[in-house]
């Protein structure tokens, strides 16, 4: 069993779902059980820089997103839309499904570190849609039987989450409904 440090308030904040159409199933998860209102944002937020990394690397991607609070817990739809990624890689390898679980801790640089530290590959990282927010994915299939795990850096203001970046969105030219 691997031990690893994360934080002692730390738990399963976020479900991420790999979808082919975040409208539709946003649209149908809101008409068949009353899940939403959803937040839809392309990420990167267009005019901000993700400092995105897939395997290693500095990577560009798009996908789209939707989020929506299930209690204290929030559904992430991941829709892959342009250039190789994690979840381009998922969807097609393994069709939509469920992809990963989030923790949102404190200590992240250290988690991290950690993590890769006992030999647990970093997939994918960068910047968050949340002001300050940063996060990692991490290859736990093996260990989850195919679930992926998401550390996220944990913002000091309104209940972790930090202020949604909208830069480029107030302005209308960039992408969130």
């Amino acid at each position: 069993m691997i031990n690893l440090p994360t934080s002692a308030d730390s738990s399963i904040d976020q479900i991420g779902v790999v979808v082919r159409d975040v409208r539709q199933v946003a649209e149908q998860l809101t008409r068949l059980l009353g899940v939403g209102p959803f937040r839809i944002l392309e990420y990167p937020i267009p005019g901000t820089d993700a400092q995105t990394t897939y395997l290693g690397r500095r990577a560009s991607y798009r996908v789209l997103l939707g989020f929506a609070q299930l209690g204290a817990t929030q559904l992430e739809l991941v829709q892959p839309l342009e250039g190789r990624s994690i979840w381009s890689d998922f969807l097609e390898q393994h069709g939509p499904g469920l992809h990963h679980f989030r923790v949102t801790i404190q200590n992240f640089d250290e988690t991290v570190a950690a993590w890769e530290a006992a030999g647990i590959l970093n997939l994918a990282s960068g910047t968050g849609t949340h002001v300050g927010s940063k996060w990692a994915y991490f290859d736990t299939a093996r260990l989850l039987d195919g679930i992926i795990v998401e550390l996220r850096k944990k913002i000091d203001e309104s209940n972790g989450e930090g202020q949604w970046v909208i830069t480029a969105s107030a302005s209308g030219s960039g992408k969130q409904e």
